[in-house]
């Protein structure tokens, strides 16, 4: 029985030998010019930290916050916070580059200046990207598109979005700073 103890501490013990918390994240600002449809001049500002954990060179674990405002000029504003955990898998590492998909879900709440009606937001999906360690203690980070589903609630009202987002606005950078 002391031998299996002794095992199981030997083993969490080099787990966390090799494991290191990392905290970072994205900025986000967008301006849309959208009066030839008229929606007019949308801006968009989000803030996302993200704290992670690394298991070892090829799983990570982590969440990220996502704060998000947007208001049209002259017009309606709305503010949507979201709750992302996933995990990352790199599977392919090269020198300081390595290649990823992060797997995971996210859940959220989108409420509008003027209406007391909330938007409920859930989704699932991965993401492929690629991290570039700039030092041991900082990571450049870029992810590109997704395949996922996501749903929109408000009331009885529910909308559902399933596919492949490979546009130029699923471009998104990040830094992470190690400990």
């Amino acid at each position: 029985m002391k031998k299996i103890i002794l095992t199981a501490i030997v083993a969490v013990a080099s787990l966390g030998a090799n494991a290191q918390i990392w905290v970072g994240g994205q900025l986000g600002f967008n301006i849309s010019d959208r009066e030839d449809l008229g929606e007019g001049k949308t801006t968009t500002f989000s803030i996302a930290p993200e704290v992670g954990y690394t298991l070892n060179d090829k799983f990570d674990l982590a969440i990220a916050l996502r704060e998000s405002n947007t208001s049209v000029k002259d017009g309606d504003s709305s503010n949507t916070f979201t709750v992302n955990p996933y995990a990352r898998y790199t599977f392919f590492q090269t020198g300081k580059v390595g290649f990823f998909v992060d797997g995971g879900f996210s859940v959220g709440v989108q409420s509008f200046d003027g209406s007391d009606d909330n938007l409920t937001i859930w989704g699932i999906g991965i993401r492929p990207g690629v991290k570039y360690a700039a030092s041991d203690k900082v990571t450049l980070v870029a992810s590109f598109g997704g395949l996922g589903y996501q749903q929109a609630k408000c009331g009885d009202v529910s909308i559902s979005d399933l596919g492949l987002n490979v546009d130029g606005n699923a471009l998104q950078f990040g830094l992470y700073y190690s400990f």
